[in-house]
């Protein structure tokens, strides 16, 4: 009953926000549009079926809010801006927590796959961003942005469009974590050859950002998952572990005290995060497995604040760069829309070409395509120190949702064979 009510709601809601784009008052649709997102994601709390749909609802939710309201989202008594980078970390640090080369044995004994997927990950994207951002004549910052999307590793996105699609998630995965470890030095480099003519690119602060952004919190995620599942005897001992916890206490409060050498200073927050959530783990491991809770208590809780840390990432920036998403948001849209297009299509025809199966090359097509938005936003931020360019990462971020979940369907319902049996008699 309460799922029929929550679907009338969305209904009523969507009709009343379409009216009112309609009439002209878009200005005044912005209850009715929070409402018609809500509304389906509690639908999705409600009808455990549609859990997993609920996630992409609050985002879109939130995101309204804060097109139409981003003052609740800008001043908390400080400068929200603060809390983009930690919040990007802290989807790292998940990520770390989740690295196990053993997942990957299969696809590591035969790398064809990952190489070329690798590759492609790299190669295609940045240039087709530079004739996307020329093709649309964006000023300078917007068209850095749209290069840096393309020059990022891919996200956690495109292994769960994998797995929709009914592709090798294992070598999508492999992929995004492969890629993402190369990113501080790639990504740099990339952005060095194709972007330093609109703005001045440094190598060197980028590469330490990358580090800051992705390295320290996907070290600090595998640490602590050694911590809690690790098999050696002495991580079984409360008092060792216990001292564990306090060495990273202390190598928190010294990296919090201490100046670093000015090259370095751009690790500074990655450490101080790394070293404070290993003590946390630590401690509460120890506490845990004292009042008898469940060993994977972590898997239980990240997933929860990974997504809290998604939607107040992505929410700041969003309402930090409001005013001018509303000059450009319809083109970069467009231009996402096309720069997407054609990662799909290049990264399975490439795949192709290089040999793989369809269903690899369905795969890294998805993989090609769907980058990590977040990431992209956060080097924009803390790297090159431009909220504009970090306009096309948050719309790029939003499009390949859309577009990966239509492809993945798509996919879904086409068995490889079938579309062999189609290619061969054309």
């Amino acid at each position: 009953m309460r799922g029929k009510i929550l679907l009338a709601m969305a209904g009523i809601s969507l009709i009343i926000t379409v009216v009112l784009i309609v009439m002209g008052k878009v200005s005044q649709a912005g209850i009715p549009m929070l409402a018609a997102f809500i509304a389906p994601a509690l639908y999705g709390v409600v009808e455990k079926e549609y859990k997993r749909i609920s996630f992409t609802f609050w985002v879109f939710a939130f995101l309204v809010a804060a097109m139409y309201y981003p003052f609740l989202f800008t001043d908390w008594g400080f400068n929200t801006k603060i809390l983009v980078i930690p919040m990007l970390q802290l989807i790292m640090f998940g990520m770390g927590t989740k690295l196990s080369l053993a997942d990957f044995h299969q696809e590591l004994q035969k790398p064809k796959g990952i190489l070329v997927g690798s590759f492609m990950v790299f190669a295609i994207m940045p240039i087709v961003g530079v004739f996307v951002a020329k093709a649309f004549a964006f000023p300078p910052e917007i068209a850095v942005g749209v290069i840096l999307i393309g020059a990022c590793p891919g996200g956690a996105s495109s292994n769960v469009m994998a797995f929709l699609a009914k592709g090798n998630v294992a070598l999508s995965v492999s992929v995004t974590t492969i890629t993402t470890l190369l990113t501080p030095i790639v990504t740099p480099a990339l952005m060095k050859i194709y972007a330093n003519e609109l703005i001045e690119i440094s190598f060197l602060k980028m590469m330490l950002s990358s580090f800051n952004l992705i390295i320290v919190p996907v070290a600090a995620g595998v640490i602590c998952h050694s911590i809690l599942y690790g098999k050696a005897t002495w991580l079984r001992d409360d008092k060792k572990v216990l001292g564990l916890g306090i060495l990273f206490s202390v190598a928190c409060i010294l990296s919090i005290v201490n100046t670093f050498p000015d090259f370095l200073a751009a690790l500074k927050p990655g450490f101080i995060l790394g070293f404070g959530l290993s003590a946390i783990v630590s401690f509460t491991k120890v506490i845990v497995r004292k009042m008898g809770g469940p060993e994977n208590w972590m898997d239980r809780i990240l997933p929860s604040l990974s997504m809290v840390a998604i939607l107040l990432f992505v929410t700041i920036v969003v309402a930090l760069n409001r005013d001018k998403l509303l000059v450009v948001g319809l083109l970069l849209v467009a231009a996402s829309a096309v720069h997407n297009l054609i990662g799909f299509i290049l990264g399975y025809w490439g795949s192709r070409a290089a040999g793989l199966s369809i269903r690899d090359s369905r795969t890294l097509s998805i993989e090609v395509a769907l980058k990590n938005g977040g990431l992209g936003m956060g080097l924009a931020l803390d790297a090159l120190n431009s909220a504009n360019a970090a306009l096309a990462p948050i719309v790029f971020g939003k499009w390949m949702n859309i577009s990966g979940s239509a492809v993945a369907n798509y996919w879904r319902g086409k068995d490889p064979q079938d579309e062999l049996l189609a290619v061969q008699d054309d």
